[in-house]
This record gives structure tokens, sequence and C-alpha cells, in this order.
């Protein structure tokens, strides 16, 4: 195989993982009956970011544990005890619209679901995910959010 060809088709698997957490985002967004949230366009910074905080909580010294970042963009996780598909990640947080209630704009009494406020806020425009293996062999996944949502008193859309 010549290094072009390599370098062709490492360019196409990574545009195909992109794809897999764009458009179930996009899925979530578009199901939304007169909301009109605009698509999520894929980010390499976002992606960067979402990456490297990704490798650092699945370092042998954090093992996966489910802690935010604290950076400037919206941030969604997750995390599986087994080796999980960027589908799967997003259908998690998707999974939380059972739990939102728009005209009251709160959760279920009990129920987490900003992932899903955070999937389909209008206003947030870009999207990079990232993801990397726990020392048990799991999977953590982060995606970053440009601009990030979930903002106290504010509805997604």
């Amino acid at each position: 195989m010549s290094m072009i060809a390599l370098s062709s088709m490492n360019v196409a698997v990574a545009q195909s993982i992109s794809q897999q957490y764009v458009d179930p985002h996009n899925a979530a967004r578009s199901s939304i009956s007169g909301a009109n949230i605009p698509n999520l366009v894929w980010n390499n910074t976002l992606q960067n970011y979402a990456q490297s905080w990704a490798n650092i909580q699945a370092s042998s010294a954090n093992n996966c544990a489910l802690k935010h970042s604290g950076g400037p963009y919206g941030e969604n996780i997750y995390w599986a005890s087994w080796t999980s598909t960027p589908l799967q990640a997003v259908n998690a947080w998707v999974a939380e619209k059972q739990y939102y209630n728009y005209t009251t704009n709160t959760c279920a009494t009990g129920k987490v679901c900003g992932h899903y406020t955070q999937v389909i806020w209008k206003r947030t425009t870009n999207l990079g995910c990232g993801n990397a293996t726990c020392p048990s062999g799991g999977t953590f996944v982060v995606c970053s959010y440009y601009t990030p949502g979930n903002y106290i008193g504010q509805k997604p859309y």
C-alpha cells in the first residue's frame, strides 16, 4: 500500500467516525417539529479538546471517572463497561428526552436530562467528540459543543 493511499484511508476513517457522532445528534435536533434547530457541523478544535480530555480520564490514574473537564465548551460525557460505539453514546444522551418537560423547562424529579438539552441546544452549532479505552476495557466518550448550552433559565430552543 502506498503512503498516499494510506493517508487517504485515514482521512476517510476519521470522517466516518465524525459522522457517527454528527448524524445522531442532527437526527435528534431535526426530530423536534417546528423548532428549526440547525444541524451541527464537525469542528476539529472541539474534537482535539474532547479527545484530550477522554485520554486524560482514561489514564490509569483516573480510570474513566465521570468527571467534566470544566473547560470553555459545552460537554457531554459517557462511560460504558464495554467497547461502545458513537451511536450508543449519543443515544444514551438522547434517551433523556423522556424526562425533559419543555413547558416547564425542567427534568422529571430525580432524573437527568441535561445531556439531552445540550444535544438539542439551538444556539450550539459545532461539535467535536473523542473517545478512549479505559484500563478496564470500557469506553469513555466526550463530546464538546460550541456555543455551549444549558444556561439556567433558558430553554434549549
